[in-house]
């Protein structure tokens, strides 16, 4: 078995392999393939090999995430698939034994994944972390979301090409304190927002409208698109962020318009948004929770040394076990005042005992350390200090905005 990143010479296997596992359909005889632009600034594949014969893949894609009022970098992975008749044969297995040191190496802290079953990647270190809050309601809800006329401001509809300085400007401050929440400027030339507004709304029916306040200040944004409901058109939220409270209600003005076109408002928002806050009559709001996002702590000790830190001065010992990853293991000594703290290897009794996936839901402020003593799951121990770890280990809002 070889495990090494793919090349341009990879693709029509690669792409052999996302028809079968991922029940996509193409005529491969028709259609020459291309051969993928392996740009390493955004992404790297890695695949296990038989010989000539590729028979697993995973992408790596490269972000720079928002942890606790800082950027980390993290790998996103996706596209993970297995040929049928090489499964169980312990080739993803191999694959992220050689792909987790090297993000180690290259400098990633965290590494997130959508997956298809949460008990398989908890083999490789992950740990459920974001969910999403799924609300549904009728349009005709936010007749009672606006603002004064004076106040009203204006929207502007942004096509392919349009200047994107103005959505950076309110997606930088909506992401600023929400963990997970990635760097649109992480790469050159503007990649992200060419993407992101790269859709011609009049072929697919995504639109993206920025409202700017009465002084011209831009506040807000969604990014929508039409799609057929059970008895007609719904809108189907893709972004929505907003600067501050001025922003999130002037950009829901836009709804107000367009009653008309759409039945119903359906979003898969990040889960700390409360819909409730916004209407008076609750009745209507349909909510679910998705639970999907995986994260894991690809680098323990850099992960430990963002962490926010308590109010005041104090100190604890946190012992942490990596079975996919050893260089994380040991116990570290942190020690905080003044808002910063400081993280180093220690021989110390430890105050905490944690697993790498238990230890992913407590640093990313998933979970509080009450919560967390709640799980049925095996991987965590206190001994002691526990009323500086309650404070240690809190609540923070979570959301993933990129999908890969």
């Amino acid at each position: 078995m070889e495990i090494r990143k793919l090349s341009a010479e990879d693709t029509l296997q690669r792409q052999q392999i996302d028809t079968l596992v991922f029940n996509l359909r193409r005529d491969f005889t028709a259609q020459p393939v291309q051969p993928d632009e392996y740009d390493e600034e955004t992404a790297s594949w890695w695949g296990a090999f038989e010989g000539a014969k590729l028979l697993a893949v995973i992408g790596d894609n490269h972000y720079k995430m928002r942890f606790d009022g800082h950027d980390a970098l993290m790998s996103g992975i996706g596209g993970v698939g297995t040929l049928p008749e090489a499964r169980r044969g312990g080739y993803v297995r191999h694959i992220f034994n050689t792909l987790l040191p090297d993000c180690y190496e290259r400098g990633m802290i965290f590494s997130n994944l959508a997956p298809f079953s949460h008990s398989f990647y908890r083999k490789f270190g992950y740990e459920y972390c974001v969910p999403r809050r799924n609300i549904s309601l009728g349009t005709y809800a936010f007749d009672e979301i606006r603002l004064p006329r004076e106040k009203a401001g204006t929207f502007t509809h942004i096509l392919p090409g349009d200047d994107t300085s103005a959505l950076a400007e309110v997606h930088n401050a909506y992401i600023k304190d929400i963990n997970h929440c990635i760097r649109r400027d992480f790469w050159s030339d503007n990649k992200a927002w060419k993407a992101f507004t790269a859709s011609d709304p009049y072929k697919t029916g995504m639109f993206i409208y920025l409202w700017k306040n009465a002084q011209g200040e831009p506040k807000g944004y969604i990014k929508y698109k039409d799609i057929e409901g059970d008895d007609g058109h719904d809108m189907q939220v893709d972004e929505l962020m907003w600067k501050d409270q001025e922003g999130l209600i002037g950009t829901l003005g836009l709804i107000q318009g367009l009653e008309s076109q759409y039945k119903n408002f359906k979003w898969a928002a990040p889960a700390y948004f409360e819909p409730e806050d916004l209407f008076d009559d609750l009745w209507e709001i349909e909510q679910s929770i998705t639970c999907r996002d995986m994260t894991r702590i690809i680098n323990v000790q850099k992960a430990l040394e963002l962490m926010r830190v308590p109010e005041g001065s104090g100190s604890w010992v946190l012992e942490v076990e990596d079975s996919n990853l050893p260089q994380n293991n040991g116990k570290y000594l942190v020690e905080y005042a003044g808002g910063k703290s400081s993280v180093k290897k220690t021989n110390k009794e430890a105050d905490i005992s944690a697993d790498i996936t238990v230890l992913a839901q407590l640093i990313t402020g998933f979970r509080t350390l009450d919560s967390v003593l709640l799980t049925r799951r095996e991987g965590i121990e206190v001994a002691g200090n526990i009323d500086t770890l309650r404070k240690v280990w809190t609540l923070r809002p979570q959301q993933i905005t990129e999908f890969f």
